[in-house]
């Protein structure tokens, strides 16, 4: 009795196969790309997805068939914050519309003026803002009625691929804490929040916590993809939450950092805080995927992203001498440890949390004739690292306790940058020996809901393993301290109407980026 889960992204779609003896076979990445059809608007036809999907659930069938071992659950792990209008019979209507797209924002304004942005933090733990399905709804009201006078469900893209697969529409509490209008405490659809939206509450999908069986491949979508029935459809989670379960945390004050494109920090709560600053720092609350736990989240546009202009950088002047491909980690080792004797904002794509300032950009200060290439890289990683710190340090006054910290993502691979992480946050790193957590905890999930296991903490504990861990040297940290102080003074002088942001600086910062 195999498993699958897949992960759905914003650019991509992978999976994660479960074999009865505990083997781990990952399928090809299949990737699809994203549309920009107005300057500031960002969308995904839905049907890219979808045959992303497809291939992913044949190739893990073809490796089941190939084992004898027949695959026989599926659950999907996904990014948030984006839902697709069907029709009544599952067929979308129109592209989703992507987080980062900004169209909304007037919506946004008027949304909270009408709701109040402190009761909607208390209720769903998202800060005011565009990019939430609830807000995407009003907007698609407003200025493509034909569009939503025919949507039957908004569905987050767990919720299509379950129902394209064969499952009534349905979706997972994570999920739904990402649509704003979710209590999240209360784990149920808000009707006030959609009342005052003016939205029939039918349009969101019933919500079940993860971990649920809610339906079967059908006979036709079975045939479809080369899979022997029955194959159960199990209810996943929001792709960080998964992150997190599957990197083997478990416990209130454990958190994963994610390095990709973009940098998370995902950390376990035993519950939501509606906390001043933390809104103003537009730190997110939701549902976890398991033991009635509550995440709090940050992210960062200037992670990976940042790293590979950096890689860049270091490639025209540095490895044309040294005959020697440009890494992190030969950047970084071709410094002395500590401080790289440069200030900079790795704001390439504005700062998220915990500036919320869409409109900073990137600054690099100290630079002299005798400034190398490999400063500059090591500044900009020690720059998202503080920016990582100060997130950290906003949760801990708010009562968000943070202990141990596991590192994913393409950034887990350097083994110089973690180490600058656990020195400058002062607390450990650790990597695990599994390379897709949100695929590998998707399948953990569906395996436990057919019988598999008694609990999903079973699977991840037997095959989760910590692969190198990163304390920080005392010496070196505090060595950072003045550095981290000069980066909290540069950003404060630099941007001195842009801190710390509410959402309506945000909205009002995206437009003067977008140009609207």
């Amino acid at each position: 009795m195999s498993v699958l889960g897949i992960d759905v992204g914003t650019t991509g779609c992978k999976g994660v196969l479960l074999g009865l003896d505990g083997r781990l076979f990952n399928t090809s990445r299949f990737g699809y790309s994203l549309q920009f059809p107005h300057p500031g608007w960002v969308e995904l036809d839905a049907s890219l997805v979808l045959d992303a999907v497809r291939q992913v659930v044949s190739a893990a069938s073809l490796e089941a068939r190939n084992v004898g071992d027949p695959l026989r659950a599926i659950a999907v792990s996904a990014s948030g914050d984006e839902a697709v209008p069907v029709d009544h019979s599952g067929t979308s209507l129109a592209p989703a519309i992507i987080s980062m797209d900004v169209r909304s924002l007037e919506e946004a304004r008027s949304y909270s003026e009408r709701a109040g942005v402190e009761r909607v933090y208390r209720l769903t733990g998202l800060p005011m803002a565009a990019n939430w399905p609830l807000i995407r709804l009003i907007w698609l009201r407003q200025h493509e009625p034909s569009v939503f006078e025919q949507i039957t469900h908004f569905l987050a893209w767990e919720d299509l691929v379950l129902t394209w697969l064969g499952a009534e529409p349905v979706t997972d509490d994570s999920l739904a804490a990402r649509t704003m209008a979710f209590e999240i405490s209360e784990r149920r659809w808000s009707a006030q929040l959609l009342a005052e939206a003016d939205l029939d509450p039918h349009l969101f999908p019933p919500s079940e916590p993860s971990g649920r069986i809610v339906g079967e491949v059908s006979a036709a979508r079975c045939r479809d993809l080369g899979v022997s029935e029955p194959v159960s459809l199990v209810t996943g989670g929001f792709d960080q939450a998964m992150a997190v379960l599957g990197a083997g945390m478990r416990r209130p004050g454990e958190g994963v950092v994610g390095t990709g494109t973009w940098e998370a920090l995902t950390v376990l709560v035993e519950r939501p805080r509606a906390d001043e600053e933390l809104l103003a720092s537009g730190f997110t609350f939701g549902c976890h995927v398991v033991d009635d736990l509550f995440y709090a989240m940050a992210t960062n546009p200037g992670g990976g992203s940042v790293a590979s202009w950096a890689l860049g950088a270091l490639n025209v002047s540095a490895s044309e001498t040294k005959g020697t491909p440009p890494t992190l980690d030969l950047a970084l080792q071709a410094l002395p440890d500590g401080p790289s004797g440069l200030v900079a904002l790795a704001h390439f794509e504005g700062s998220y949390n915990p500036w919320m300032d869409p409109g900073s950009t990137g600054v690099i200060q100290g630079l002299r004739l005798n400034t190398t290439a490999e400063q500059i890289v090591k500044a900009l990683l020690e720059a998202i690292t503080f920016e990582l710190s100060e997130n950290m340090t906003r949760l801990r006054r708010a009562g968000v306790a943070i202990d141990a910290l596991r590192a994913t993502g393409g950034g887990a691979r350097s083994t110089a940058w973690l180490q600058l992480k656990a020195d400058i946050l002062g607390v450990p790193v650790s990597t695990i020996n599994i390379s897709e957590t949100g695929c590998f905890a998707a399948a953990c999930l569906a395996a436990t809901a057919i019988g598999r296991y008694r609990s999903v903490h079973e699977p991840i504990d037997d095959l989760v393993r910590e692969a190198r861990r990163f304390e920080p040297r005392q010496a070196i940290h505090d060595a950072y301290e003045e550095p981290f102080a000069q980066y909290l003074h540069l950003y404060r002088a630099v941007r001195p109407g842009g801190f710390p942001g509410s959402g309506e600086d945000q909205q009002c910062s995206a437009e003067e980026e977008t140009g609207e």
